[in-house]
């Protein structure tokens, strides 16, 4: 049986005085090794002492009772004292227990206030660089959010950066701000916030057949510029035409949007894509938006955020990011 427990389970027996001695002297150490310890502990401490129950202070806490069981005999083995004894069909607190309550409530109230808000932000003072991770051309979707950064805090700065995975820039904090179209899954490092959908459309060269004879054989007929490769997964606009039994020819596969509007201005092609973030782009290279020759559901957008875990600079920036794309 523990020592301890053999102390305090008997209050009125005399014990061997070597015993109680070593006891009183490992109560008094001064030294501790900060570095070694869970802070997780505090709260483990605080239910114990207040419920006086393995099983109710796990479920407190939203913790395993195994896993409180475990957290109180690194308490014990730490403070060298049991702290909670069995007391026929109860558990009562052993004397220092019921010293340590005052002083851990102070701690674990002053660790709830230190991580609600671990640093003030002052977005007026703020020289950061909020990275965005889009594709490109996408860029001109942040033109209200870039203002609203320049007004609330004229010394930050704003870039675009490349991602292969928009989702990993963000989570790899690579990226701040990311944008992807699809409806990602959120989890605990990741937010999601989904934006209005976009509408899908044709961007044809002014002089080409389709722009004034919108038909599914005028489409079907004309060379088309895809984003992606020959051997890629089908998207949104393949997965409509098999549906209808539409066929397409294409005559390119582009890396980006960017190259792919040039690529259809150049070779009098069809690009079908969506349509606000491209279209500024798309007029300038004297393409025009025409609707595509057949229904589809409108394209969901959504903004990616790093969970802010109650941090005062993630919870700005998401706030007037989603105002300013909303």
């Amino acid at each position: 049986m523990d020592p301890w427990l053999v102390v305090f389970s008997n209050p009125g027996k005399p014990h061997d005085m070597h015993q109680i001695d070593v006891y009183y002297r490992c109560m008094n150490q001064n030294h501790v090794n900060l570095a070694s310890l869970d802070l997780n502990l505090i709260t483990a401490l605080s239910a114990l002492l207040e419920h006086r129950s393995v099983t109710v202070a796990a479920r407190h806490v939203g913790r395993t009772q195994s896993a409180m069981s475990h957290s109180l005999t690194r308490l014990r083995d730490h403070f060298h004292d049991p702290i909670l004894v069995r007391d026929g069909w109860t558990m009562q607190l052993t004397p220092f227990g019921e010293r340590l309550r005052p002083r851990v409530e102070q701690a674990a109230q002053a660790t709830r206030m230190l991580f609600e808000n671990s640093v003030d932000f002052d977005p007026a003072l703020s020289s950061a660089v909020i990275r965005i991770a889009t594709p490109d051309l996408c860029t001109q979707l942040f033109t209200d959010f870039i203002g609203a950064v320049s007004r609330q805090a004229p010394s930050a700065s704003v870039e675009f950066v490349e991602a292969s995975s928009v989702r990993q820039s963000v989570l790899n904090s690579k990226a701040d701000i990311g944008l992807v179209f699809g409806h990602p899954k959120a989890n605990a490092n990741l937010s999601v916030h989904p934006l209005a959908a976009l509408d899908w459309c044709t961007f044809t060269p002014r002089g080409h057949a389709y722009a004034t004879q919108q038909s599914r054989q005028v489409w079907s007929d004309a060379h088309h510029i895809v984003v992606g490769s020959s051997g890629g997964t089908a998207g949104p606009i393949d997965k409509a035409m098999r549906k209808r039994g539409i066929e397409r020819r294409v005559l390119c596969y582009a890396t980006n949007f960017s190259s792919a509007l040039c690529l259809a201005a150049e070779h009098n092609a069809l690009f079908t894509t969506v349509r606000a973030p491209f279209e500024q782009a798309a007029g300038q290279l004297g393409l025009v938006a025409t609707p595509p020759p057949f229904d589809m559901a409108r394209a969901p957008v959504s903004l990616l955020f790093r969970a802010d875990h109650g941090d005062p600079y993630a919870i700005w920036l998401r706030k007037l990011c989603v105002e300013a794309l909303t």
